[in-house]
């Protein structure tokens, strides 16, 4: 008789039940030393990602980045979302700088090495906004293009609205400006249709378990392909987010609730822009319809169909599982719009 072990993970109510797979006294020693070398590699890889990051002191909080490429080279500031960091660019970053960019990816307030500030506010739309034209100030670029990801994106709109001036392009990758085709975690649907508090549903966050448990959430449903998400993905993300309640807490009962009463302004924000604009994006997203999403951010964008690239083999985090046609996208895009 074999006895089958099945993955259950239970955040905020909300039970999610991974794949069962049969368990032999025999599978258990391969198995540990499998898991085992798996968490050699992604510590080692976190690790020597972590050391790579420069620091700077911005409102007095530490925000960490990655730099890479020369000084004088055009500038692309990569910005990432839930719940990743920086270490989501750590494979193509290096390939877009060898294109002739420097690449700057910064990990936003309370993800990553940043610091995970206590005050809501930090976390404000604006202040991320803020922020980041502040570490352009730090590192003497004057103008450079934004690369969004997931709710990064809002970060960048505010920044179209803050500073349009300063930015020389800008590039949707599976984000969005408005709610159509967007299917959010079922956690954050708890949030949105009342039943349950950002509190309570972040609360996890304080601990490990509930780190990995939130992250898995996220993952699993952006990630396409055969398989669940490789455990080592999860775990390089987890390990980041623990204590960051706070800054989710306030980005889903402040920033949200702000960007979706904020539609008039930003959609004036985006058609006023008139820097060159691109669609990225993995079409397999189980956060987003790829057809209406792409759809409509062409429409506030103005973005022109030769400016639009759709990538059948990768989902939601399409840097990570479509890495090359992801590079190749957009450099191709940026040497058209960008002049070196």
């Amino acid at each position: 008789m074999k006895t089958l072990l099945c993955s259950t993970v239970s955040i905020a109510g909300v039970a999610l039940m991974g794949a069962c797979a049969p368990l032999s006294a025999s599978a258990e020693a391969p198995v540990a030393a499998t898991q085992a070398t798996a968490d050699m590699a992604v510590q080692s890889s976190l690790a020597q990602h972590k050391a790579s990051l420069k620091t700077v002191e911005l409102g007095g909080n530490t925000l960490a980045y990655l730099d890479v490429g020369t000084s004088d080279a055009p500038a692309v500031m990569l910005i990432h979302g839930i719940p990743t960091s920086s270490y989501l660019y750590r494979e193509v970053a290096p390939k877009i700088a060898a294109a002739g960019y420097r690449v700057i990816a910064p990990d936003l307030m309370g993800f990553g090495a940043s610091d995970k500030p206590t005050d809501p506010a930090a976390y404000a739309t604006p202040a991320r906004s803020a922020r980041m034209l502040a570490l352009a100030d730090h590192l003497g670029i004057e103008t450079f293009a934004i690369v969004l990801h997931d709710v990064g994106g809002m970060t960048g709109w505010q920044m179209v609205e803050d500073a349009p001036d300063r930015l020389s392009a800008v590039v949707a990758t599976n984000t969005f400006a408005g709610m159509a085709g967007v299917t959010p975690a079922p956690a954050v649907m708890q949030i949105m249709g009342g039943q349950a508090t950002p509190n309570h549903v972040f609360a996890p966050l304080s601990t490990s378990e509930g780190a990995k448990g939130l992250t898995q959430m996220w993952l699993e449903q952006g990630w396409f392909g055969p398989g669940s998400v490789p455990e080592t993905e999860t775990d390089a993300y987890a390990s980041d987010i623990e204590g960051a309640n706070v800054g989710y807490e306030a980005f889903f009962a402040q920033s949200v609730p702000a960007f979706m009463m904020g539609e008039g302004a930003r959609n004036k924000a985006l058609t006023a822009y008139e820097g060159p604009t691109a669609i990225i994006f993995g079409e397999k997203d189980g956060f987003f319809d790829a057809d209406t999403v792409i759809a409509d951010l062409k429409s506030r964008l103005g973005t022109a169909d030769a400016n639009i690239t759709r990538i059948p083999e990768a989902g939601h985090f399409l840097q990570a599982q479509a890495p090359d046609a992801y590079v190749r996208a957009l450099t191709e895009f940026l040497d058209e719009a960008i002049a070196k």
